[in-house]
Order: C-alpha cells, then structure tokens, then sequence
C-alpha cells in the first residue's frame, strides 16, 4: 500500500500517542514525587518550609488537614505546576482513547476534556477545577478495569486513590487523623498509579 505524502500511518500515530501519553504519565509521576519530597523537606526543616515550586494543590490539601505545627497551606491563587499538572492529564487521557473502542474511546474524550476545561476554571477562580484530576483517573481506572487494558489492580488502585483524594477534598477544613491518613493512603496510591500507566504505555509503544 503506498502511503499519501504527508499523512502518518495508523500503526506510527498509535505509537507516537503512547509514547506522549508515557511522557505524561512519567511527568505527572515525578512532579507528584517532587511533591512529596518537598513535604517531607519541610517537615524536617519547618522553618526553611516546603518549596512553593514543588508544591502542588494536592499537597496543600494535606497540609490543611494534618495541620502540623510550622506548616501552613493555602488553596486559593494561582499555581504554574497544578496548571501543568492538570494539562498532562488531559495529554494522558487523549492518548488512550485510541487504545479503546466505543464507549470506552468517548470516556477517554470526557476525561481529556474535563481536564482541559478544568484549566480555565481554574484560572478564572483561583482555586476550582483542580480535582478534575482526580475525576479522570477516576474514569480512566473505570475505562480500563472494563476493557482489560492493564492488571485489574492497577485499575482498582486508582478507583481507590481517587476515591480517598476526593474523600480529602470535599473535607478540607475539618480535622481528622483518619481523613489524614485516607488523604495519604490516597495520594500515594495515585503516584503509583501514574508511573504504572507510564510503564504500561512505553510496552504498549513497542508493541508489547
């Protein structure tokens, strides 16, 4: 078959998709990693504080609930790297509407969609939209755990790490060990869940 001049064909489109879907899983992954690493910096060193650059909504989240002596958070303004963050997710889950069919492909779309609007709202409002993050991994792990995409668990630990974020959310301002550890149980569930879909997705790029 000869190939039009300029088009790609499908089997190279497929493979450049997972492979930006791998690079934003990856980045996700490590900037959430960051995050952690920068609470627990701060926790030892109280007074130097967290970096606000590696700082992320969701870490302030925790902040608000554990309220540990020398940490503070807040939730409102505006933050580059929950922008970036909200954007890789809306790049994740466009590049695996082509790994499905069907429902499964619009549910992708949604959940790409939602991330990109989430954006705007966030911009605008200086403090909604963010948890749109957590509502796509929420879709995805749903997507995936019906079409077999990658191990059941996978699919389940991120239906539980977004489940337990939200659980976090709805609650900020109300102190409680056990939403805390929820929160944390959650979160760390969450950043294993975007490096297993960037491992997935580089196999799936070489066709494997």
């Amino acid at each position: 078959m000869v190939q039009t001049p300029g088009l790609e064909s499908p089997v190279i489109s497929r493979k450049w998709l997972h492979q930006a879907g791998m690079a934003a899983a990856l980045l996700v992954g490590i900037l959430l990693l960051l995050g952690l690493a920068g609470l627990v910096f701060a926790l030892l060193q109280p007074v130097s504080g967290n970096p606000p650059i590696l700082e992320n909504w969701l870490i302030v989240i925790f902040k608000l609930h554990a309220e540990i002596n020398g940490l503070d958070g807040e939730l409102l303004g505006r933050n580059l790297l929950d922008i970036v963050i909200l954007f890789l997710v809306g790049v994740l889950a466009f590049s695996l509407a082509n790994v499905f069919q069907k429902a499964g492909r619009v549910w992708c779309y949604i959940a790409s969609a939602l991330s990109l609007i989430a954006i705007i709202l966030y911009l605008v409002t200086r403090e909604a939209g963010r948890s749109t993050v957590m509502l796509a991994v929420l879709i995805l792990s749903v997507v995936m755990l019906r079409n077999q995409f990658v191990q059941r668990g996978i699919s389940i630990t991120g239906i539980i790490a977004a489940v337990f974020l939200f659980a976090g959310d709805l609650t900020v301002g109300i102190q409680s060990n056990f939403i805390t550890i929820l929160f944390s149980i959650g979160y760390m569930l969450i950043l294993a869940w975007f490096f297993w879909m960037a491992r997935r997705l580089l196999k799936l790029s070489y066709g494997t």
